[in-house]
C-alpha cells in the first residue's frame, strides 16, 4: 500500500468556495446511496470524515439524525461550510484529520466518508479511527473514487495525481474490502455500479491547474488506451479532445460487530 504524505491542507482551504456550488459534491448519484445505506435514525449521532464544505453533513441532518460531527483538515473548506450551513442545529464543524479525529471512541452510531479517502495517505489509519469512533452495530458508508479494473491502474493513478497532488490511490474494491477486514469492520454491500458522468473540462478547471498541468491532462486523455475509453466511456470531439467521461465510484456499508459477532 502506498505511504505518501499527508494531503496539505492549504491546498484544499482555497478551493473552499469552489466546492461550495459544485453540483457533484452538493448533490450527486452517490450522494441518495449512501443515504440509503446508511438509514438515518432520529437518534443517531454521526461522523462525517473529509467533510469538504459539508454538503454530505448537511444532508444526514435534513434525513432527521440528531448530530453531526463534521471533520476536516482544511480550514478553507471549514469556512465555506459554516457559510453554507453554519445555522443548522446539530452540526458541529471540527479541524481534524481523519486519521485521528481527537473524538471520543464508541460514541457514534454511523459513519460516513464521501470522495476523501483517495486522499488519505494511510486509509489503514483511517478504517481503524472509524472502527474506534463506532459503537458495537454501528455503519460506515464510505464512497470513494474506485479502480474498476486492474487494466486501467496505471493510467487513473497517473491522471489523478496530475490533475490533483493530493491524490494518493483510487483502490480497488477487493483492496477495499480487504482493508475494512483488517480494521474489524464487516463489509455488508458494497458495489462499483455508481457512474458520475463528468463534463471534463469542467472536471480539469476545478482544480485550478496550471497551463502546463492543464495539458497534461489533456494529453493523458488523448492517450487513453481501448481499456481506459471503454471503462471510462471517454467521449471525444472532432479535435480528438476529452468531452465527457464516467468516473466508477466504489460505495461500501460496513458494520462494527456487536459484541460476540464475527468481523
Amino acid at each position: 500500500m502506498p505511504q505518501r504524505p499527508r494531503a496539505p491542507a492549504a491546498a484544499w482551504s482555497g478551493r473552499g468556495a469552489t466546492y461550495a456550488v459544485s453540483g457533484v459534491h452538493r448533490t450527486g448519484p452517490s450522494l441518495e446511496r449512501l443515504i440509503a445505506l446508511v438509514r438515518p435514525q432520529p437518534g443517531d449521532r454521526c461522523v462525517d470524515l473529509g467533510t469538504g464544505t459539508g454538503h454530505t453533513a448537511a444532508r444526514l441532518l435534513a434525513e432527521g439524525v440528531n448530530e453531526v460531527v463534521a471533520i476536516d483538515p482544511a480550514e478553507g473548506m471549514l469556512e465555506a461550510a459554516r457559510r453554507s450551513y453554519g445555522h443548522l442545529p446539530g452540526l458541529r464543524l471540527v479541524r481534524a484529520s481523519g486519521d485521528a479525529t481527537g473524538l471520543p471512541g464508541t460514541s457514534f452510531n454511523v459513519v460516513t466518508a464521501r470522495h476523501t479517502l483517495h486522499h488519505h495517505a494511510d486509509p489503514q489509519a483511517t478504517l481503524h479511527e472509524v472502527a474506534r469512533l463506532l459503537r458495537p452495530g454501528g455503519r460506515f458508508v464510505m464512497v470513494d473514487e474506485v479502480t474498476p479494473d486492474p487494466r486501467v491502474d496505471a493510467w487513473l493513478d497517473a491522471i489523478s495525481r496530475a490533475r490533483d497532488a493530493t491524490h494518493v490511490r483510487a483502490y480497488r474494491m477487493d483492496e477495499w474490502t480487504a482493508m475494512l477486514a483488517e480494521a474489524g469492520l464487516r463489509r455488508v454491500v458494497g458495489d462499483t455500479q455508481t457512474r458520475y458522468r463528468m463534463d471534463a473540462s469542467t472536471w480539469i478547471e476545478r482544480m485550478a491547474l496550471s497551463p502546463a498541468g492543464e495539458a497534461e491532462v489533456r494529453r493523458l486523455f488523448r492517450e487513453a488506451g481501448p481499456s481506459e475509453r471503454e471503462l471510462f466511456e471517454i467521449e471525444f470531439d472532432e479535435n480528438g479532445e476529452a468531452v465527457r467521461f464516467a468516473l466508477p465510484m466504489a460505495l461500501v456499508l460496513a458494520v462494527l460487530p456487536a459484541e460476540g459477532e464475527s468481523a
